[in-house]
């Protein structure tokens, strides 16, 4: 378990950045996405007092990963879904790491934000599908719209949505090569350019952003 915090760390030196303050916290985090769990395992191993929820469309990914972890089947769009298991429950953190669809960023956003805790953090993952045809399903895309913040109201005009919660929005983008293959989870520890496995680029001419926004 060592070596899988210590890969979050480096994999996500921004997390740590804005988490290390709080990581022995009794916290409440939710995750959009499971795939194969490797994610839940590391913010289980950082977050040592955190109740860690989950959910995915995939049932073969809603299983028991830990005693501290809590994982559902559920769509990020289905908001009646979302109310039912989660309505009375606020989030320091919340990680949209699911779809990936510039849709269901936005629609995800704009529904779940209202249950981060004040001073908490939404973090979207992978916000350069906003520069990938086959992800875009959205007039606005996320990614110019957490770049072009410039500390007015947040406006999605396809779902009407405008909060005067946020405090700040950082976005970041890798300029490294990657530390592990997004698409096998080999550990590339930013040594190679390319997937020793899976041949795929992992330089960072991939462009890689992440955002986190932080609630009042």
């Amino acid at each position: 378990m060592v070596q899988i915090k210590l890969h979050f760390i480096i994999l996500h030196f921004f997390y740590d950045k804005n988490f290390k303050n709080i990581r022995d916290r009794p916290l409440n985090i939710l995750e959009l996405g499971i795939y194969n769990g490797k994610s839940l395992l590391m913010l289980e191993e950082y977050f040592p007092n955190a109740n860690i929820y989950a959910i995915d469309i995939n049932k073969d990914s809603v299983k028991n990963y830990g005693t501290r972890i809590h994982t559902y089947l559920c769509s990020q769009d289905d908001e009646s879904k979302l109310q039912e298991l989660f309505s009375d429950i606020e989030f320091d953190i919340i990680i949209d790491d699911g779809s990936h669809l510039t849709i269901h960023q936005l629609k995800s956003f704009a529904f779940l934000f209202k249950w981060v805790k004040p001073g908490g953090l939404y973090v979207c993952e992978d916000l350069h599908t906003s520069l990938i045809n086959s992800y875009v399903n959205s007039e606005t895309l996320p990614l110019h719209l957490f770049e072009n913040y410039n500390g007015n109201n947040l406006h999605i005009p396809e779902i009407n949505y405008t909060e005067d919660n946020i405090r700040d929005v950082e976005v970041y983008k890798r300029d490294i090569n990657a530390y592990m293959c997004y698409r096998c989870s080999t550990i590339n520890n930013g040594e190679f350019k390319t997937c020793k496995n899976c041949n795929v680029d992992l330089s960072p001419d991939t462009h890689s952003y992440t955002s986190i926004i932080f609630k009042k």
